[in-house]
């Protein structure tokens, strides 16, 4: 007898092929069998629990590859609100920055190094992680004693094994022969355990507070060759990484697509690398970036862009540092002034003078223009009118100079209202281009980072929502695939991905025509009382891992019935 019977539902079973009428039988976590409507039988005698799933499309569970959950799983094991938007495996410890391995003469650091690459409050840190590890082993031990709610897979990031091995020679200096070979040992004894690959940043928008890089930007050629050849010797596992060339120049680009490739080769994996967003600075560069992964692709050596589905829009306030500021020359200098200090300078109008100098150059200002740029949260109910109006439509509505509209509101918000600025992909057709493009990843939410400055946890409805039911760009089946068949195959998550006899029962029921990301809001659930943007769903009413509901009726259960997911045997 079946656990449980899903009818009447619209299978779309994530390889791309055309939905089809049918049932899904499910026992002990794992599907038994996708029928035609009613092959199977009704009746108690061979199912404990029956679904009518009329109206509504039965999917593999949802896969993100993007994520930061490594610490927020000790507070919030269901990896809030990623299970509502369907999504049933994450794969986490992306960029170099993961809290395994760690001594802990070195939690301090690397919480403080968290704080300010990954934008994670020090506060929820230091309440929320329980530490029990060492060494990464431990540390998916820990999780599975634990219990999440998604199924997670994890890399091990190449920061944590510098500190584990050099100490604060990590942010000093390449490692030598002799440190290398130890690093080698820890990378090979995570992937043992079941990490999924290594990972590492080349970014130089990661740093400390100070200005201290993190460890993997001292990294050298002959470390990072050096641990791809463990990858090698594995035969599964891949390397993530952010660029170098992250704010850099097209050419910048192109150039390191060579390491990635020689990393592919040497490692005999897949390097994937984060973000290749549709830039409106350099036009048109994306689509070019693409064209030469996929060259090297055709040539042997497996290079993957992860590309986004939705406007990269940066979060912020004037009332104290955030990520984007602290990466931006114009406004880093401001934001170490004191609050009384920058509400002098935002009603001066030797200030006002300056910034509308630099209309002719708006990415030094933050935006590729004052369309672009947003008020989402308002710190005054008098400012409410302006919610989600652009400063370009401020100044049209006020008669004033964008720089005045935007300044005077500022300052009418006591410098505490949250602006929202679409930094990348917010050119819908070249999105769309990338979005179709073979030879990427879907990706990028980020969620568990950047908490209160970045939002993307809801991607995969802002897909079929969007993209599939109001744009007509896709079609319902493929951006199903895009989002589990496809990066079950590139992560080697073999028992995800399709709806399938046989394959564990991480199953998606949503309504096509409702499903949907909610606008994002601010919630002060984090520990030690801090605040994190969410994006809530509609349209998703049941969500299973392995079998169980982590979603029923549309609310989350807190059921954790994931798994850690080893890499090679997963």
């Amino acid at each position: 007898m079946h656990d449980l019977i899903i009818r009447n539902a619209t299978v779309v079973d994530g390889t791309g092929a055309s939905a089809r009428a049918g049932d899904v039988a499910i026992t002990n976590g794992r599907i038994d069998a996708v029928t035609a409507p009613g092959a199977i039988a009704p009746g108690a005698k061979n199912a404990a629990e029956e679904i009518d799933a009329g109206g509504l499309v039965a999917a593999p569970g949802f896969i993100d590859v993007h994520t930061h959950y490594d610490c927020q799983l000790f507070w919030d094991p269901t990896a809030s609100p990623s299970s509502w938007h369907g999504v049933t495996s994450v794969v986490m410890g992306n960029c170099g920055f993961t809290i395994a391995p760690c001594l802990p003469e070195h939690r301090e650091t690397v919480m403080q190094l968290l704080l300010y690459v990954e934008g994670m409050p020090i506060e929820t840190l230091r309440a929320g992680i329980e530490w029990s590890w060492e060494e990464f082993p431990d540390y998916l031990g820990a999780l599975e004693r634990q219990g999440v709610g998604p199924n997670v897979a994890a890399f091990v990031g190449m920061s944590a094994v510098r500190f584990r091995v050099m100490g604060k020679a990590a942010v000093e200096r390449p490692a030598t022969g002799d440190e290398i070979t130890r690093m080698q040992h820890v990378v090979r004894d995570a992937m043992r355990a079941g990490a999924v690959g290594w990972s590492t940043s080349l970014s130089p928008t990661h740093f400390f507070g100070d200005g201290t890089p993190a460890p993997t930007r001292v990294s050298d050629d002959a470390e990072l060759d050096a641990m791809a050849a463990v990858l090698r010797e594995f035969g599964h596992g891949l390397i993530e990484l952010a660029p170098q060339s992250l704010l850099g120049t097209p050419d910048d680009k192109l150039r390191e697509l060579d390491l990635f490739a020689r990393l592919a080769r040497v490692s005999g994996r897949t390097v994937t690398f984060a973000p290749l967003h549709e830039s409106p600075f350099f036009p048109g560069a994306a689509q070019q970036i693409l064209d030469a992964s996929r060259a090297h692709l055709a040539d042997g050596a497996s290079v993957v862009p992860q590309v986004g589905c939705r406007p990269l829009e940066l979060r912020f306030d004037f009332a104290r540092p955030a990520f984007g500021l602290e990466n931006n020359g114009f406004w880093k200098p401001i934001m170490h002034r004191t609050l009384d200090e920058r509400r002098a300078m935002f009603a001066s109008p030797d200030f006002r003078a300056k910034l509308r100098g630099y209309d002719a150059n708006m990415k030094a200002l933050l935006t590729p223009s004052w369309e672009r740029m947003f008020l989402r949260v308002p710190a005054h109910p008098e400012n409410a009118r302006w919610v989600d109006v652009s400063v370009a439509d401020m100044a049209r509505q006020t008669g004033k100079h964008p720089v005045d509209a935007f300044l005077d509101v500022s300052l009418a918000d006591d410098l505490a209202g949250q602006w929202g600025v679409e930094v990348l992909n917010a050119d819908e057709e070249k999105v769309g281009a990338l979005i179709r493009s073979e030879g990427t990843v879907l990706a990028l939410s980020d969620a568990g980072a950047h908490v209160d400055t970045l939002c993307d946890q809801g991607f995969t409805s802002y897909l079929l929502g969007h993209w599939v039911r109001e744009r007509g760009l896709l079609g319902l089946e493929e951006a199903v695939r895009l989002i589990t068949s496809r990066p079950a195959e590139v992560y080697g998550l073999h028992d995800r991905g399709t709806l399938a006899a046989g394959k564990a029962a991480d199953v998606v029921l949503f309504d096509p025509k409702t499903i949907r990301m909610r606008p994002t809001e601010v919630v002060a659930d984090l520990p030690g009382g801090q605040k994190r943007l969410l994006q809530r769903a509609e349209g998703i009413p049941l969500v299973l891992v392995n079998g169980r509901r982590a979603v029923a009726d549309g609310k989350p259960t807190g059921t954790l019935a994931g798994q850690v997911l080893r890499g090679g045997r997963a």
